[in-house]
């Protein structure tokens, strides 16, 4: 009951925010304006927000700040005291997540340029060498420091801001850190209508995404048809295919992401998920005295995405922690490796025998 006042203490803090309220349409573009506003009002770069960036001992004038050039945020540029011009990029990251590629796309644009990735969540990747990740958190100390740069009534509106990215940074820090893997039923209770619902659950399960990040294999996050997933990807050598494991609320799924191509010469699929299952320990959740996962009340034998991608799954039980849940995965990726070779042979029997 105590974590519940104290989270609905901080949901309304939040909500009686004019931020909140004014931010609510377009959250991500909603920051990327009041950063740049921030910038043109006050001038004031000299600050260890941008240490990474430039050398923040030195003067610096004509400072020009420009929204969504080339797709990017923010472009900044400045001239030093001693006539050298800096670009510097910023990519907000608020509701969606990193993307690697996305930033060496940006540094693609301007080689000289450097890159400051502004974001809620770490983005459970290496950034690309020009840039650098900060924190809401450090932006918010960088804002608390001008306050008394710019006039009074900005001073008045940006410390409302502050407030209310402070208690954004506590509560999603309440919740989207746990140890359970589920929600606890304070936490659901208290998040019923509030709008940042998506927000922290996406954050939660990018948390989650990013601690199996460390394995060679690509991994990812989502939404879809309103319901937040991550997962596995390991790729069958010798085929276009691949196979995940695959997690979205109570479900830990199993699934074989059949290629186009591959489906063209594999002919029934079914048979072929039905092979990988006699012969492997894909689409095997072995559930006796298994202490994650427990039978699903599904009967239908193979479920599908766009007729191609074929899954199972298990149930996820009531009172896993995130921990174990990611120690299970990553025990799983290691069984799955061992027998993708079979899988993979198991491919190609069927393939010579459907173009015989």
């Amino acid at each position: 009951m105590e974590n519940y006042n104290e989270l609905l203490t901080l949901r309304n803090k939040i909500e009686n925010t004019l931020n909140y309220q004014l931010s609510l349409s377009n959250l991500e573009l909603y920051h990327s304006n009041l950063f740049a506003v921030v910038l043109e009002k006050s001038g004031f770069i000299n600050h260890h927000f941008f240490s990474n960036i430039i050398d923040i001992n030195k003067k610096y004038t004509d400072l020009k700040v420009y929204r969504e050039k080339n797709s990017i945020d923010l472009t900044i540029e400045v001239t030093d005291e001693d006539g050298q011009t800096h670009v510097i990029f910023i990519e907000n990251k608020v509701k969606s997540l990193p993307d690697k590629s996305q930033l060496i796309r940006y540094s693609e644009k301007d080689s000289n340029a450097k890159g400051i990735l502004l974001s809620l969540v770490n983005p459970g990747f290496d950034l690309p060498g020009s840039w650098f990740r900060k924190s809401y958190g450090e932006l918010i100390y960088y804002y608390r420091d001008l306050l008394d740069k710019v006039d009074e009534t900005f001073s008045l509106f940006l410390t409302d801001y502050i407030d209310y990215m402070e208690n954004i940074e506590e509560f999603i820090g309440m919740v989207s850190y746990g140890e359970s893997y589920y929600f606890e039923e304070s936490i659901n209770k208290v998040l019923e209508g509030m709008r940042l619902r998506s927000l922290i659950e996406k954050i939660h399960y990018t948390n989650l995404e990013n601690q199996i990040a460390s394995s060679k294999y690509e991994t990812y996050s989502g939404r879809i048809r309103g319901a937040h997933f991550f997962g596995i990807n390991l790729p069958i050598d010798g085929t276009t295919s691949s196979f995940d494991i695959q997690i979205q609320g109570n479900q830990y799924r199993h699934k074989v992401n059949f290629s186009l191509e591959d489906k063209a010469k594999l002919g029934d699929l079914e048979r072929i998920c039905d092979s990988i299952k006699e012969k492997t320990c894909l689409y095997n959740f072995n559930l006796e005295d298994n202490p994650i996962l427990e039978k699903s009340s599904s009967r239908k034998k193979w479920k599908t995405y766009g007729k191609k991608d074929y899954y199972d799954y298990a149930r996820i039980k009531k009172q896993v922690s995130s921990e174990d849940l990611i120690n299970y995965i990553r025990t799983d990726v290691d069984k799955i490796k061992a027998d993708l070779q079979n899988v993979k042979e198991i491919f190609l029997e069927n393939i010579k025998s459907t173009t015989k």
